[in-house]
């Protein structure tokens, strides 16, 4: 695909495909049934992907604050 080798040789079409097939993709991946994609609206799909970002965006702040913790009292019990 000229999409992966270089991006001035990408015309319209393929990057919209490729832009369809990555967010078909991504809403599989997130468990959403293949019938339920085909029948999704425009708006439908950007809140759909925009709640999953939120949600992972959320895990990955708590996993940061807990790691963060974990190094304070790490340190804490070290002097």
């Amino acid at each position: 695909m000229a999409f992966w080798r270089q991006a001035g040789d990408i015309d319209y079409r393929e990057s919209i495909l490729y832009s369809h097939w990555t967010i078909v993709l991504q809403l599989l991946k997130i468990g959403i049934d293949w019938e339920a994609i085909q029948h999704f609206t425009e708006d439908e799909i950007h809140l759909i992907l925009g709640v999953e970002m939120a949600i992972q965006q959320k895990q990955q702040d708590q996993q940061a604050r807990e790691m963060a913790m974990s190094n304070m009292s790490s340190k804490i019990g070290g002097f």
